[in-house]
């Protein structure tokens, strides 16, 4: 059931960008996994200002490839957080929870419907 709309997915995206960006220090992540959040943030600001959706600025990507991308760093935070990040349990669940949150706002987004 895809109950999230396209505004309330760009409400999400901005609310991620912040997420990200205080992450570091509201979980005391560690230099490697700080970078991490950090250039994601930059990177999802810079996708959400870029899709073709109403928070977008410049419309350069479409909504269901704004998708498909958020899918795919889901999927690479999960690996990360058990490869690179499994020698510590706070970045390890960290970076766990950051994709399984991903993934759900994914899957819960109606990318085919443009809201009324």
């Amino acid at each position: 059931m895809k109950i999230i709309n396209s505004k309330t997915h760009a409400v999400l995206d901005y609310l991620m960008v912040m997420i990200l960006l205080v992450s570091p220090n509201l979980f005391d992540l560690g230099e490697k996994a700080s970078l991490l959040c950090y250039t994601l943030g930059i990177i999802h600001f810079l996708l959400t200002i870029c899709t073709d959706f109403s928070a977008g600025i410049f419309k350069l990507i479409k909504l269901k490839l704004h998708g498909l991308i958020e899918l795919t760093v889901s999927i690479l935070l999960m690996v990360l957080a058990f490869t690179v990040f499994g020698d510590n349990l706070n970045e390890e669940i960290y970076f766990a929870c950051l994709s399984l949150l991903i993934l759900f706002i994914f899957l819960l987004t109606d990318y085919n419907k443009k809201p009324s």
